[in-house]
């Protein structure tokens, strides 16, 4: 009895220590996952803000784009108007001037026709300055518009790149979650099971406790067994006195026979 209440006391002692440690286990990788888990939902929730913030901004440039490709339309038309309507008006200018310069006029209208070629040679040179001052501002919004139309493919093509990016990693990260999650539930799940094994073996020790430990007698036990016993003994001792009675008795009779 000793040997088989030692042997299986450290057998299963050994077995509880073996599922706890096992508990602990399980237990700490199940935290550090759910740990990581709330760290890449964060990460996730912020890389979700940036790509709407990235929609946000691309679709606010692509609305300031095309405000400002229609304000160069109406630009680059008006200014290329303005030059065609100069050029045409300088070339009848100088085709008429040039005609009557091979017309002889009489000598009275000799100073009249100088005052009109003057007056003609006035407004020509008003008219290639104002060519000159359209042909600068068309020349100059055109400029602008291809600055404008390259700065905006550039910062499209970063955002495009960038989104690229953060969607790729919320991919990843989300993958990532849903694998955690599956460890998650497989190691609660080998926790669970290992948790019922401890509680057999842990009921197991205590019934080899109450069959190899003696306990000691709680006192009032002891006080009852002893009344018990006294009891029994008086019990046991007035019949022994009778008995002798009883005796002594026919003993006394049959000497006087």
């Amino acid at each position: 009895q000793h040997e088989f209440c030692e042997s299986e006391t450290k057998k299963s002692t050994d077995k509880k220590e073996d599922k706890e440690s096992e508990i602990e286990g399980l237990s700490a990788k199940i935290d550090k996952a759910e740990s990581r888990i709330a760290q890449l939902k964060e990460q996730v929730a912020d890389l979700q803000s940036e790509l709407a913030n990235i929609a946000k901004t691309t679709s606010e440039m692509t609305e300031m784009r095309s405000q400002e490709h229609a304000t160069f339309e109406v630009a680059d038309k008006d200014y290329s108007d303005g030059v065609e309507g100069v050029q045409m008006a300088l070339k009848v200018l100088r085709d008429y001037y040039a005609d009557n310069s091979f017309i002889q006029a009489p000598a009275p209208e000799t100073s009249t026709h100088s005052k009109s070629s003057s007056a003609g040679g006035s407004i020509i040179s008003i008219l290639e300055v104002a060519l000159e001052d359209f042909s600068k501002m068309l020349t100059e919004v055109r400029e602008e518009e291809a600055d404008a139309a390259d700065k905006y493919e550039q910062e499209m093509e970063e955002a495009k790149l960038d989104k690229t990016a953060k969607t790729g990693d919320v991919k990843y990260k989300t993958q990532e979650i849903g694998q955690l999650e599956k460890a998650v539930a497989e190691n609660k799940d080998s926790r669970d099971a290992v948790s019922e094994e401890l509680d057999a073996v842990l009921e197991y020790l205590s019934k080899l406790n109450d069959q190899c430990i003696a306990k000691p007698e709680p006192y009032e036990e002891r006080k009852r067994r002893r009344e018990e016993e006294i009891a029994g003994l008086k019990n046991a001792l007035e019949i022994l006195e009778g008995e002798a009675v009883g005796f002594m008795a026919v003993k006394t009779v049959r000497k006087h026979a």
